[in-house]
């Protein structure tokens, strides 16, 4: 025999009867469809904020790794000769960062055609030397003329 409980709440009726339960797993549904809709959210905003920030940032002697380095180079060559070194040489990717430094703060780019083909741009009062044939992080050396 069937029970009045088993009547009431296996069909029709019972979903009429007992609301809560239906509306319980939709809503469980929808916060997990929420859930995902606001962490794919969050990840492309986290995204955007990286690329505004790599924009913002750019090329600066405090983030970029080959400028930071270049001026430990400059210090310590300042120190033991007592003015800032006149060549010195560098591989493409501490070449293409001076470059981009010139851009972001709207300097003058000197970049000039010495000898054996090289080229030479200046920053601040070195002219770095572009050694390509090095490997692509190269930093050599600070040394002044002759």
């Amino acid at each position: 025999m069937i029970s009045r409980r088993d009547v009431v709440t296996a069909g029709v009726l019972g979903t009429l009867a007992a609301p809560g339960v239906v509306e319980a797993s939709t809503t469980q549904e929808s916060d997990a469809q929420t859930r995902a809709v606001l962490t794919s959210i969050q990840k492309e905003l986290a995204r955007i904020g990286s690329s505004m920030e790599d924009g913002l940032v750019g090329p600066d002697t405090a983030h970029g790794a080959f400028l930071n380095e270049i001026r430990s180079r400059f210090t310590v060559h300042l120190r033991a000769a007592g003015k800032f070194p006149d060549f010195l040489e560098v591989g493409t990717d501490p070449f293409y960062a001076i470059y981009d430094w010139h851009i972001r703060y709207q300097q003058p780019i000197q970049i000039t055609r010495i000898s054996e083909q090289r080229f030479a741009i200046q920053w601040m009062f070195t002219q770095m030397i572009l050694r390509y044939e090095q490997d692509r992080g190269y930093i050599g050396t600070p040394f002044d003329r002759g």
